[in-house]
C-alpha cells in the first residue's frame, strides 16, 4: 500500500500549478489525481465530470480512485506546496504520516483564518513541528483511510462548509488525532470556482452546518460559526498531539451522530433523486430555524 495520493479539482486545464504537482507526487509512495468539473478535454484529468458541486468532486475522487493508499489529500487546483529549500516535499509529507499517524490532518496555511482568529503571532505555530487543530480552511485535507471510508460521501452537498462536519467528528472524538503540519504549507492563489455555478444540489453553508447539528448526540456542541473554530483551536493548540494507530471506526461516529436519519442513510458521492426529494424539506426547516432563533445566517 502507497502512503499517499493527491486529489485535485478544478475547472482549469493545463495550468502550470497542477503540471508542477502532478510531476512532484507521481512517485514510488505517492501518487496524483484530478477531476475536472468544467473541461472534458482536460488531459491531465482521472475524472471529467461537467457541473459537479465541490463536494461532489470530493466524494467522487475518493470513490473513484484505487483503495490503495494509507492517506487521502484533497486539495483545490490552486493550492500550492512549500518547504524550506533543503526539503524534499513529497517524502517530508510521507515521514510526517509515519511519524504522527494522524486520523485527519491539514497543512499550515499564512493568514489564513482559522489562524488569524487565534490571535496569536506566527512564531506560535512555526515554533511547532505540529500541533493539535480542531477545524480548519477545506483548501487542503488529509484523511486518514479509516476515516475517509466513513466520512464519505458527503450527505449535504455545496461548496463551503461542506465537509466541515468531519472535522468536527475528528475533533469530538480524538482531539489529538486530527493535527496541524509546519514544515510544508500550503497557500492558495484563487477564490471562487465552484461558486459560481448555479446548481440545485447545493446547499447554503449555514443550511449544511444546521442539518447536520439536527442529528448530534451533544447539542451542545453544535458547530455554527466560524469563532468557534478559532476558539476550539486555541483550547487544544498546546496540547501533545497523540502519535498512537488508531483505525476510526462506525462505533466512533456513533458516539457523537446519530447515522440512522435519512440524509446520513441516503447519501451518494453524486446527488442522488432521493436526495433533491429532501432537500425541499431540508430547506424549509433551515429557514424556519433561522427567522425563529437568529441563528444559521451567516
Amino acid at each position: 500500500m502507497k502512503s499517499f495520493c493527491i486529489l485535485e479539482q478544478g475547472g482549469n486545464t493545463n495550468e502550470a500549478l497542477t503540471l508542477k504537482k502532478k510531476k512532484m507526487f507521481n512517485t514510488e509512495f505517492s501518487d496524483f489525481y484530478r477531476l475536472n468539473w468544467r473541461d472534458e478535454n482536460d488531459p491531465n484529468a482521472f475524472i471529467v465530470a461537467k457541473g459537479v458541486s465541490w463536494s461532489e468532486g470530493r466524494s467522487l475522487l475518493y470513490e473513484k480512485v484505487p483503495e490503495n493508499y494509507e492517506y487521502y489529500i484533497f486539495i483545490d487546483d490552486d493550492v500550492d506546496f512549500h518547504a524550506d529549500s533543503d526539503i524534499d516535499i513529497p517524502q517530508k509529507i510521507k515521514s510526517l504520516l509515519e511519524e504522527c499517524r494522524p486520523i485527519a490532518a491539514t497543512f499550515y496555511m499564512p493568514n489564513a483564518w482559522h489562524f488569524t482568529e487565534m490571535n496569536l503571532p506566527e512564531e506560535s505555530f512555526l515554533s511547532k513541528k505540529y500541533f493539535p487543530i480542531a477545524g480548519f480552511d477545506e483548501i487542503a485535507i488529509i484523511f486518514s483511510k479509516s476515516f475517509a471510508e466513513i466520512m464519505f460521501p458527503v450527505p449535504y452537498h455545496g461548496e463551503h462548509r461542506t465537509t466541515w462536519y468531519c472535522e468536527w467528528v475528528c475533533h469530538n472524538t480524538f482531539p489529538l488525532k486530527q493535527m496541524c503540519f509546519t514544515e510544508v504549507w500550503v497557500t492558495g492563489a484563487r477564490s471562487g470556482g465552484h461558486t459560481k455555478l448555479k446548481t440545485l444540489r447545493r446547499h447554503q453553508p449555514t443550511e449544511i452546518l444546521y442539518l447536520f447539528n439536527r442529528h448530534i448526540k451533544n447539542k451542545s456542541l453544535a458547530l455554527k460559526q466560524r469563532s468557534q473554530i478559532a476558539q476550539n483551536n486555541l483550547a487544544v493548540f498546546n496540547r501533545d498531539i497523540d502519535k498512537n494507530e488508531i483505525n476510526f471506526a462506525l462505533k466512533d461516529l456513533k458516539k457523537v451522530y446519530n447515522i440512522y436519519n435519512i440524509d446520513w442513510t441516503i447519501r451518494d458521492s453524486i446527488a442522488s433523486k432521493l436526495y433533491f426529494l429532501r432537500r425541499p424539506w431540508n430547506r424549509f426547516w433551515w429557514k424556519v430555524v433561522r427567522r425563529l432563533t437568529g441563528e444559521y445566517k451567516h
